[in-house]
């Protein structure tokens, strides 16, 4: 996890200025919980068009296709390259709520996406039945590939959903909970022993 005192001065003029031409954008990885191949983008505002996520037409095929003037055609997020391979992450209308300084370790983060469908419902159900990797991104507009402030190593850990929102909550692993050591030398674990 990044400390937050260490983003750059475009970054901190972005976050406390009344009025500026740069935004300070989030962005959030979804692992994918099968292989890790599929993970889901979101960002929390957009920057442009983007031109993979839409059934894997090339930008050629989006510019000259007819009929291509539906809202459900276009979509917006924000697009970057980050070791040769293209991300593009969705834009979707969200919150995220910090979680409040304790002194026993950290608190619960929660995010609220408010954009509800099917396809979302049914991937809730099917995939999240263990705890999920997320990753939360802190970039500029203007260069969508230098990250500002990342914060890995959250999972979601129960997801709640209702007609106009769906709501997440990321936890980090407590090692505080975890049993210590991870096995007892039993005759099952270290027959060698015995």
């Amino acid at each position: 996890m990044s400390r937050i005192n260490s983003l750059s001065a475009a970054a901190i003029k972005a976050m406390f200025s009344s009025e500026t031409e740069e935004q300070l954008i989030t962005l959030i990885t979804i692992d994918d919980p099968v292989d890790g191949t599929h993970p889901i983008r979101l960002a929390d505002t957009f920057t442009g068009r983007l031109t993979g996520s839409t059934i894997g037409w090339t930008t050629h095929e989006l510019e000259t296709k007819e009929s291509y003037t539906t809202d459900s055609e276009v979509i917006y997020g924000v697009s970057r390259t980050v070791g040769g391979q293209l991300q593009e992450f969705i834009f979707l209308p969200l919150q995220i709520g910090l979680p409040p300084e304790q002194e026993t370790g950290v608190g619960s983060l929660s995010l609220t996406l408010n954009y509800v469908t099917p396809q979302a419902i049914t991937l809730i159900r099917k995939y999240l039945t263990q705890p999920v990797k997320v990753t939360i991104e802190m970039v500029l507009g203007s260069s969508p590939t230098v990250v500002e402030a990342s914060f890995s190593n959250f999972y979601i850990t129960s997801a709640t959903y209702n007609a106009q929102s769906i709501s997440l909550q990321l936890d980090m692993i407590s090692f505080s909970r975890e049993p210590f050591p991870s096995f007892n030398f039993t005759p099952s674990y270290f027959p060698g022993l015995f």
